[in-house]
């Protein structure tokens, strides 16, 4: 793998710590965009604009809890590792 990165960093005349640092940011930018993504299809799909207001329209009876209760639950899974993304490129920063 070393030596990948390196043959790459030399062909594009950039240090091979920098190559790793900005492949690593675009990839976090890219598995966040994806995430995104996702969390779109989930509002759109309930007509929602926050996980909140999903949860509340669940509760209410307005939408019908299966299921959307999974569907909840992976909304929050997303919206953790969305988090976890940011944390990890913040790091990088």
């Amino acid at each position: 793998m070393t030596l990948a990165i390196e043959r790459v960093a030399q062909k594009l005349n950039l240090p091979p710590d920098k190559l790793l640092r900005d492949s690593l940011l675009a990839y976090l930018a890219q598995q966040e965009r994806l995430t995104e993504l996702d969390i779109a299809d989930l509002r759109d799909r309930y007509n929602v604009s926050s996980l909140e207001e999903l949860s509340a329209r669940i509760q209410a009876g307005q939408i019908y809890s299966h299921p959307a209760w999974e569907d909840l639950i992976e909304w929050e899974q997303l919206q953790a590792y969305l988090q976890q993304l940011a944390e990890l490129r913040a790091s990088l920063n």
